[in-house]
């Protein structure tokens, strides 16, 4: 389904889509997730700015552990770092997540985000949670996509 959506819009959400990052490939424990560093993501200093760094993190690790769960599972995120290494001016981030350890309830991840010669930027750390059907009520759709129950996994998308 995850893969679906990332068919229908390369952000797969808005927030991703308003600051221009594009979800390159998502797989059970593993994502990948891109940022072109314009001018418009600058700090006051010139530099993309770390919240815009920190997001294609973020969304990096949680799609890596949304393809890792169960389909009547959601998830969280209870903790979540970042060291910045570098300053980044311009070109492309790349973040890459990965499942360190996965647990029935928590898991722990990490995601190098790189440049476009390879050089590490930053690094996160990431404590995820999986919540079942009981303690998603209310999470269990995902943005711009509806799923049919009755066991068929299919995905109905809206057309705009």
């Amino acid at each position: 389904m995850l893969n679906r959506l990332q068919q229908r819009d390369e952000a797969m959400m808005p927030y991703g889509k308003t600051l221009g990052f594009q979800v390159e490939s998502i797989a059970a424990g593993e994502a990948v997730v891109s940022l072109s560093c314009s001018t418009r993501l600058h700090n006051v200093f010139g530099y993309t700015h770390g919240g815009a760094i920190f997001s294609i993190a973020d969304t990096a690790v949680g799609l890596a552990h949304l393809a890792s769960i169960g389909q009547d599972q959601t998830a969280t995120t209870v903790e979540c770092s970042i060291s910045y290494m570098r300053p980044v001016r311009s070109g492309t981030l790349r973040a890459t997540a990965r499942t360190v350890k996965q647990g029935r309830t928590l898991s722990f991840y990490e995601c190098d985000i790189a440049d476009e010669s390879g050089r590490l930027m930053a690094r996160v750390s990431a404590t995820m949670m999986t919540l079942d059907e009981d303690h998603s009520r209310g999470r269990s759709e995902l943005y711009g996509a509806d799923t049919v129950k009755a066991g068929e996994e299919a995905l109905a998308l809206d057309v705009e």
